[in-house]
């Protein structure tokens, strides 16, 4: 068997890594680069496999940086299996549809969607399949609804590819299991450099008493799959417990909705179904123009959540455009922000953004932010889910180069193990 590092080696989005099993190749995850203002070139770099050859693709999760390739992939004349879980297939389905419509330049279109969805074969966690000479299974990873590491035996060797992995105290999805021993592991390190430290929901119950107490406009940006579904659930249960703080709360992104049906059929795999339920289906979500018109002339006490979490786009820029000259209004932004995002320009003091109509304005309101509601491991976390592997070979991607340098540092010293900074084109023999 060989690995070839390819994408999610020099930052934290546009996982695939290729595999060369017995009977042919096989990809990874199908990430697209995103975020920064190079990632159309690097989305645009020729792959170092002809996708014709590739004997299936597999998707740890449904995130559109480690799924959202798949349709070019398709266009390029891939026609083998997508393996991945029921859930992921769900959630896949909204995001690369919607992913369809951004795209500029015919990169992919919602032909070529349809078509890859219906290439797509679900496994459920533990179910042991073959495929090229090799055997897989999917095991729980925490971070998403779905969200899986893969365990590949092939030639009396085994190798376990993390996907993104979540953390321990996640709210809604049970607690991460660690890693079966394997040979080669290859993991994710968006957090190797940091131990969590901040209180998700003290951050949060101090942002929704706020805006009640006071009166404010509250702006949330959310991812529209995970994130927008803990956040609704935490505000939901802090309004139960706290109804003197109680205020309208509106979702104004469409693929949140379809996001949350999904979670709540789904239910049953997060760790509170009732409280989940009953957020979702509550929630005041806005549909039509006449709605938002309605929106754009409320005051306070008002919370909105909308999509992107990293204000890369969507529609939170328009409610960020209605209220810019309001000083008491907050943007809320929880979680990591990605290196080239305005999301994280905002974290580090910039307040002009562009608008919906292309227009740039500025950001006159209170920035708040909590990096205690990412999603991934922190290097605990991390550092516990390898533990069973004491003599492999580690190979670290998904990850800024100071989070990947840390971590490779701790694995290192605390599980004596062999670390490697993964390269693009990188390729190595597993004897």
């Amino acid at each position: 068997m060989k690995l070839l590092f390819w994408g999610a080696t020099d930052d934290v989005t546009g996982s695939m890594t290729f595999l060369k099993l017995p009977e042919g190749e096989v990809l990874i995850d199908c990430g697209l680069a995103q975020g920064t203002s190079e990632t159309e070139k690097i989305n645009d770099i020729p792959l170092p496999l002809n996708p014709k050859s590739l004997k299936a693709v597999f998707i740890t999760h449904a995130h559109l940086d480690h799924s959202g390739y798949l349709p070019r992939l398709v266009r390029k004349g891939f026609n083998g299996p997508i393996f991945c879980t029921p859930p992921t297939a769900k959630l896949m389905r909204i995001i690369l549809l919607d992913s369809a419509t951004l795209n500029e330049d015919d990169f992919y279109n919602k032909q070529d969607v349809e078509k890859t969805l219906h290439m797509v074969k679900t496994y459920e966690w533990d179910e042991h399949f073959e495929f090229a000479g090799a055997s897989a299974r999917f095991m729980p990873s925490g971070h998403i609804l779905g969200a899986s590491s893969i365990l590949i035996k092939a030639q009396r060797k085994s190798i376990i590819f993390s996907g993104d992995l979540g953390r321990s105290d996640d709210p809604l999805l049970p607690p991460l299991p660690p890693a079966p021993s394997a040979d080669i592991v290859v993991m994710e390190s968006t957090y190797g450099s940091k131990i969590r430290s901040a209180d998700m929901k003290k951050d949060l119950h101090s942002f929704l008493a706020t805006i009640a107490r006071d009166s404010r406009i509250g702006i949330i940006a959310s991812f529209a799959v995970a994130r927008a579904q803990t956040l609704l659930t935490l505000i939901h249960e802090f309004h139960e417990a706290h109804p003197e703080y109680k205020v309208r709360v509106v979702m104004d992104s469409p693929m949140m909705k379809e996001a949350n049906k999904v979670y709540q059929q789904y239910s049953r795999l997060t760790t509170k179904p009732e409280s989940l339920f009953a957020a979702l289906d509550e929630i005041d979500a806005i549909e039509y123009q006449k709605e938002w018109q309605s929106l754009k002339n409320k005051s306070g006490p008002l919370i909105i959540l909308s999509s992107s979490g990293m204000l890369t786009g969507g529609r939170i820029t328009r409610h960020l455009a209605n209220w810019c000259d309001e000083e008491k209004a907050i943007l809320f932004l929880p979680g990591y922000q990605g290196k080239g995002t305005p999301g994280r320009a905002f974290t580090e003091g910039r307040r002009d953004f562009k608008g919906p109509d292309g227009r740039v304005s500025v950001w006159s309101g209170e920035v708040w932010t909590s990096e205690a509601f990412s999603s991934h491991a922190d290097q605990k976390d991390l550092t516990e889910w390898v533990s069973h592997n004491q003599k492999s070979q580690v190979f670290l991607l998904h990850g800024e180069f100071e989070a990947k340098k840390a971590l490779k540092q701790k694995l290192e010293e605390s599980n004596s193990l062999k670390v490697e900074i993964a390269e693009r084109g990188q390729e190595y023999s597993i004897n």
